[in-house]
This record gives C-alpha cells, structure tokens and sequence, in this order.
C-alpha cells in the first residue's frame, strides 16, 4: 500500500511517506560526503530533488535533520533567500512555514510535537519574513515568531513573539524603540 502523495500550494506534487524516505536515504550519505560549508547550490538542488520546498536563494550550509512520519517534504515550506547553518533539526509531525529573508544559526531546532501525559500532541511553527534565530534556539510547538524580530542563542521559545522584539532572555524588547 502506497501514500498518496500530498500537493503544494504551488500545485506540484510532494513525493509519498515511503517515496520521500527512500530519496533521503540516498541522498543522506551522498550530502554528507559534501563538505559542510562548500558546494552548498548542490545540497539544495539535492534537498529539492527530495522534495523540500524552498524559494530561490535559500541555502543549507551543511545537513539538516530531518524528523517525522509520512510525506515529510510536503510539511516545510521555506520562503526566499533564506539561510541556514549547519545541524538544523526539524520535526515535521506539523507544518512549519518560515517567511523570507530569515537567518538560522548553528543548531537550531524546530519541534513541533510535544509529549504531555503520554500524549503526543503536534502543532504547526511559523517564522516571520527577516526573523533571525540565534544558535542553539529552539522553537517549540504552536510558536509564531514575528517579522523582523530576533531569537537570541540558546533560547528556547514556547510563547509567540510579536513582531520587531529581542528575545534575550526572560522579558523581550521591542526593536522599535531604536528605529
């Protein structure tokens, strides 16, 4: 028995669960000869072959990991002249759609399920277009990250972020009171 395969809102076809999966087992080890900071073009036209959807201009430097059940690919969606830097994590059990001209650090982490009680819930993520997440972030399940606002390293959201605010600690900033 055969996934259906999922469609873009672009109109192309998202390759099948098991499909998807046998992409990225043979692209896993071929990326990974890839040094991580060189011959980027080719890990994206790479990562497209296996259907991820990406605007133009959106790099991956180095591998992403890539979590979930079912047809995977058809769950991310990448906006424009994005970039990406080594040891990306996403949980794809939800939809995660991250807007243009957005900037992730080293080892940032999108988990869009949570366990609670034994349960496992999963709910979708969203980034904002010019949105920077810091190294080590970690965005958690059902987070809206405004335009334009700024995740520092290793903080872990939980909450929405409105737009055009730091997010350094404990209390954000607003970004607009230095415009």
């Amino acid at each position: 028995m055969s996934l259906p395969s999922a469609t873009s809102p672009s109109g192309t076809a998202a390759p099948a669960g098991r499909s998807w999966h046998v992409r990225q087992a043979i692209a896993g080890p071929v990326l990974a000869l890839l040094p991580a900071f060189a011959l980027v073009r080719v890990r994206m036209l790479t990562l497209k072959a296996c259907g991820i959807r990406a605007g133009r201009a959106t790099l991956f430097w180095g591998s992403p990991k890539l979590v979930g059940r079912g047809a995977v690919a058809s769950r991310l969606k990448i906006g424009d002249f994005c970039g990406f830097n080594d040891g990306c994590e996403f949980d794809l059990r939800a939809p995660i759609t991250i807007g243009n001209h957005v900037s992730v650090g080293h080892e940032v982490r999108f988990l869009t399920s949570q366990s609670a009680d034994g349960v496992e819930t999963a709910a979708p993520i969203t980034v904002g277009d010019g949105a920077w997440l810091g190294a080590r972030s970690k965005l958690l399940a059902g987070v809206n990250v405004g335009a334009g606002s700024v995740i520092g390293a290793g903080i872990t959201v939980a909450a929405d972020v409105p737009p055009n605010m730091l997010m350094t600690g404990g209390k954000p900033i607003s970004l607009a009171k230095w415009r």
